[in-house]
């Protein structure tokens, strides 16, 4: 579905990231692990078309996007893929469903369609009762469950999700986790995960270690499990 090709990229001097090959696939929970300073984020943002590389190729169902022109690439970002940042984004002076619906209103859906798809896809984030309630009205949980709905009202095919956890306690930061999957398998989408918190490991069907700009390890989950036969202990990486 989305392929990276020999992505580099540097700011100033620095070096972010380094011949970057990745091949990210249909109805799967990818992580991305690694300490501060790796290029997580930046992979991120260029696999999600919110930066462009210094040179390589970033393909979409075989269609390489780095030549787009700005106003082309942001209707292909607002129609295909979702975001979801650690800190919720959503507009304080809108309701829940509207802060949903405001995507597919920009990409042109009436507001009454964009509102009922909005109102579904709170149902099926378990927020039915905070339809008109405004982000200072909710907790941390359910601004981040609104913030999922809301990269989802498009139907992307892909949804990047930067640290979506990261300011939440352990409680609703499982509920998050637990919900990311239960979306992927309902609704075929693919999630793409940068944190620094190795719980996601439990939902996630790939997990990708980075460090100082490249990609250290891209292995499937059922391979993190490393038997040792001659002392019968068993280590999860």
């Amino acid at each position: 579905m989305i392929e990276l090709q020999n992505i580099n990229k540097s700011y100033g001097n620095l070096k972010v990231l380094s011949d970057i090959n990745l091949k990210i696939g249909e109805n799967e929970i990818i992580t991305i692990l690694g300490p501060s300073g790796a290029g997580k984020t930046t992979l991120l943002q260029i696999a999600g078309t919110l930066d462009t590389p210094d040179s390589g190729h970033v393909i979409y169902d075989g269609e390489d996007i780095v030549g787009f022109k700005d106003a082309r690439l942001s209707r292909y970002r607002n129609r295909n893929i979702g975001f979801i940042f650690q800190f919720h984004q959503l507009l304080q002076e809108f309701s829940a469903c509207e802060n949903v619906a405001l995507p597919a209103m920009i990409a042109g859906m009436s507001k009454s369609k964009a509102m009922q798809k909005a109102a579904e896809l709170l149902d099926i984030v378990g927020l039915s009762e905070r339809k008109s309630h405004k982000p200072t009205e909710m907790s941390g949980g359910e601004r981040q469950r609104t913030a999922i709905a809301r990269a989802l009202i498009n139907n992307p095919k892909v949804v990047f999700a930067d640290e979506p956890t990261g300011s939440l306690d352990s409680h609703n930061r499982d509920e998050i986790y637990s919900l990311i999957s239960k979306l992927k398998s309902m609704l075929g989408i693919t999630f793409v995960i940068v944190t620094h918190d190795l719980t996601i490991t439990e939902f996630a069907d790939r997990i990708i270690h980075m460090e100082d700009g490249k990609i250290t390890d891209n292995t499937p989950v059922e391979q993190e499990i490393i038997i040792n036969t001659d002392t019968d202990c068993q280590e999860t990486v």
